[in-house]
């Protein structure tokens, strides 16, 4: 049997509503066949399961049409009961002509329940107009916010537009921000064809008119404000500017080029019609008269300026960008006059601390093992943490987290900074001694090391004396991340400039870090003056694309690595570190890399360095061949057995061998990292064990009254945080329209380039639709009410999702007037790193007075 599709057919015409007419509810009511027949049935004794067989329907979808067609039944009764009363009829004349109770007809005619009844005829009204200038509508978690009706209503009204005809559609958009993660979309529709709507899901829209203007509504970043050349000074390297290759100097006062409070920055300057300026900008009170602006460029004299500055990015037009003319990200809201901020100070202070494998692998084996042991004893510190908290759902919420953590961090091999290491970026002083270091974060006379990534070995470490008292104490006063240093250092540093560079700086008073001498065979390398390709130059074609860059660098990279750990001659690893420098410059430079890779022998030294038996395939392999080299995560080809389509999907190469020894080639250094892993490894899985055995909470209705003010609190709280879902949902999807539209516009861009772009559209679509994350903060008393399961599971989980859940860590660890034994060491060992009693209180809940206390014991 076919279920009517369209209700109330007396009650109802068209998308108006029945009775909005000029003379209503002219039209007797009519019990609806559908419930007349529901109610023949239930008479004979029929159960739900066999009602639902009847009329062929699931048993969830007969509940459906019952709440569906009562509903109409009411709306229809109401009109009636409205239309005898505009006749005169009395509620006994009523309730007799129509069969119900005087009591039912006082009701129906009582306004506050007509509305309630109304409410969703007109809330389906609104979904049908909305359809008619959107093909695609979002009707996910959210909306009912935006609408202000309640979720059971708008659930209700979608129900009755698919039994009207219309379709519901669940897709997933991958993440501009997340590629790993997706966002979900329940998409109400005319469209029937699934395919159809993915096509055009970019044309998903929320319930709240959304406009567009041909795009131009969709930069938040305005136009850049450009200077003349009249207020640029260019110095060449003949006269120092080579030397401060990459510093921007700004007069001190000028309106248009304040920094906002900081003394420096990493800026982008837009001049005269299509070029820019990229550096670090500092204040000068040296200027010349009339110069706002001096840039410091190694270029040679004679060089034009518009070959000095950048060109902006363009169009295949040939048209500017206006999108994203410098290829860079612009912080929000640090467009100040005709500066455009990247990155400015304090920044670089928020960067990791950690060491990457790549450059910790070529240390000795006693500090790769110190490192390690540090990092294994700080996640199984964390794991007793939250083995701790004494909330089942947030311990539970934030084991499922950890557990993720760790897989991450069993692939990526980061291991713990030594005490006070720092990210910071250069800046240069040329009347320094080269041998010292201006750095405001360590003590004078303290030698420390500096660290530049990607890194290519010791030979690359610069060891230098704390000097705060130099010529760079009057620009850099208590700069808390930038540090001054002897132009000829960033030379050490792989050639290293002053446009934004940034360095780890670490002390090493106790020499635990090995340095060595540069590499003689670099001495006086230019890669430019050997490899450029002149018929490249002449002929304005590449030799070489960005994003092919970033995989031939990768490989020559890890070349390097596994020379280093199996204990290659200084010589052979010159001349892959030579190749480095050629590829890195490649693009830029037009640059013959083929003729480097030839006559730095690199075929040759893969195969020689590179050689094994890959432990997947079991195939010979000439690639990657050491486990720190090795990529984690590895790429197959599959077939669908259902469909027969091949697609490619990403494996965790540790499931594929699961005998990890079986991917070091056996150096010391490797088994470090693989006996590591295995620790990591086994702990997540301990965790997820954890996991698994937490039971959710159940909701105690008493304590849900005991404690209905703060329920009432947490769940408008809840209700601002979720009303943002929508449009986080619409800036990922406009986010995605964007980034695809100037992927296209400018198709040859790096990995690095791409996810700036993705960060800059994310960006721009969250302000051009007004997404903004409401944080839920809880209070004592609420946490109170939590504990003592005044809230359901579901509601909790919702909570936590939109909460700052370092604060719900603190109020679930155990009550308590002192730290326990675990969280006084992890304390120490996070004070002895480097971190303030500030980032240590954030980190383990604990106010930084009570650490203090407990440390000073």
């Amino acid at each position: 049997m076919t279920i009517i599709e369209h209700y109330g057919v007396k009650e109802r015409s068209g998308r108006y509503d029945w009775g909005s007419g000029e003379n209503p509810y002219q039209r007797p009511y009519i019990k609806h066949p559908f419930l007349v027949e529901l109610k023949e049935l239930r008479a004979k004794g029929m159960s739900e399961k066999e009602i639902a067989e009847h009329f062929e329907v699931s048993t969830n979808k007969l509940r459906n049409e019952i709440a569906i067609h009562n509903r109409a039944d009411k709306t229809a009764l109401m009109g009636s009961v409205q239309s005898a009363i505009n006749r005169g009829e009395t509620i006994s004349e009523i309730s007799q002509r129509l069969g119900i109770s005087e009591t039912s007809v006082r009701n129906y005619r009582d306004e506050k329940n007509v509305a309630g009844i109304k409410q969703l005829t007109q809330t389906v009204n609104v979904l049908k107009e909305a359809l008619e200038d959107t093909p695609y509508l979002d009707v996910g978690p959210g909306i009912e916010i935006q609408m202000g009706v309640s979720e059971k209503k708008l659930k209700d009204a979608v129900e009755q537009l698919k039994q009207e005809g219309y379709n519901v559609h669940k897709i997933w958009v991958r993440r501009i921000d997340d590629p790993s993660r997706y966002t979900t979309l329940m998409t109400l529709t005319k469209e029937e064809d699934l395919q159809v709507v993915i096509k055009n899901q970019s044309q998903i829209r929320p319930i709240d008119k959304w406009s567009e203007d041909g795009g131009q509504t969709f930069n938040s970043m305005r136009k850049p404000e450009m200077v003349s050349w009249d207020r640029l000074e260019i110095v060449y390297d003949e006269d120092g500017g080579g030397l401060r290759d990459g510093l921007i100097e700004l007069r001190r006062g000028s309106e248009d080029l304040n920094m906002g409070g900081k003394d420096y920055a990493q800026v982008r300057i837009g001049v005269g019609d299509d070029r820019y300026l990229k550096g670090m900008a500092v204040y000068s009170d040296n200027l010349p008269d009339g110069v706002d602006i001096r840039f410091n460029t190694n270029k040679p004299k004679g060089t034009a300026p518009e070959k000095v500055l950048k060109e902006m990015k363009k169009n295949e037009d040939g048209t500017i960008n206006e999108f994203n003319p410098f290829g860079a990200t612009i912080k929000p809201g640090r467009q100040l006059g005709a500066l455009n901020m990247v990155t400015e100070q304090g920044d670089w202070n928020e960067w990791a601390k950690d060491l990457s494998a790549q450059m910790l692998s070529k240390q000795p084996a006693k500090l790769v093992k110190d490192r390690l042991d540090a990092t294994y004893d700080e996640l199984f510190s964390g794991f007793d943490e939250l083995n701790s908290l004494t909330n089942p759902t947030v311990k539970k919420h934030l084991m499922e987290a950890y557990s993720k953590s760790l897989d991450s961090a069993s692939r990526h091999l980061k291991a713990q900074g030594l005490p006070k290491t720092k990210g910071h970026v250069l800046l240069p002083f040329p009347d320094m001694k080269p041998g010292e270091v201006y750095a405001p974060n360590y003590e004078n006379g303290e030698r420390v090391v500096l660290i530049r990534y990607p890194h290519g070995g010791i030979f690359e470490i610069p060891e230098l004396v704390v000097n705060n008292r130099g010529p760079a104490k009057k620009l850099l006063g208590n700069a808390e991340d930038a540090i001054g240093i002897h132009p000829s250092v960033a030379s050490k540093l792989s050639g290293a400039d002053f446009d934004g560079d940034t360095v780890w700086v670490i002390p090493n008073n106790d020499r635990k870090i090995k340095t060595s001498r540069s590499l003689k065979e670099l001495k006086n390398f230019d890669p430019v003056a050997q490899y450029q390709d002149m018929d490249a130059v002449r002929e304005k074609r590449d030799t070489i694309t960005k994003e092919y860059t970033q995989n031939k660098m990768g490989e020559v990279t890890n070349l390097v690595t596994d020379m280093t750990l199996k204990n290659a001659p200084q010589s052979d690893i010159a001349s892959a570190v030579k190749h480095t420098m050629v590829i890195i410059d490649a693009h830029k430079h037009k640059l013959d890399w083929r003729l480097s890779e030839k006559e730095n022998r690199i075929n040759a030294l893969r195969k020689k360095y590179q050689s094994h038996i890959n432990p997947v395939t079991g195939k010979d392999s000439v690639s990657a061949s050491t486990f720190i080299s090795k990529k984690k995560v590895i790429k197959e080809t599959i077939t669908d057995p259902i469909t027969g389509v091949k697609k490619v999907v990403k494996t965790n190469l540790y499931d594929k061998v699961p005998d990890l020894d079986k991917l070091s080639s056996g150096t010391d250094i490797e088994n470090l990292y693989v006996n590591y892993a295995k620790r990591v490894i086994s702990l997540k899985n301990k965790v997820e064990k954890v996991t698994n055995s937490i039971p959710p909470i159940k909701r105690d209705p008493a304590k849900s009254k005991q404690y209905a003010k703060e329920v009432e609190s947490l769940n408008r709280k809840l209700t601002t945080a979720l009303s943002n879902a929508p449009r986080e949902r619409q800036a990922q999807l406009l986010a995605k329209k964007l980034y695809y539209e100037q992927l296209n516009a400018t198709p040859d861009l790096s990995r690095p380039e791409r996810k700036r772009l993705r960060a800059q559209t994310l960006n721009t679509a969250r302000e051009n639709v007004k997404a903004k994350r409401a944080i839920i903060d809880i209070t004592d008393r609420e946490w109170k009410a939590i504990q003592d399961s005044a809230i359901s599971n579901s509601k909790l989980i919702q909570i936590l999702d939109n909460a700052d859940m370092d604060q719900v860590k603190k109020l679930s660890m155990p009550r308590q007037s002192t730290m326990t034994p675990a969280t006084i060491a992890r304390a120490k060992r996070l004070l002895a790193n480097g971190y303030t009693y500030a980032e240590v209180s954030k980190q383990l809940g604990v106010s930084d007075t009570t650490i203090r206390n407990e440390i000073l014991q």
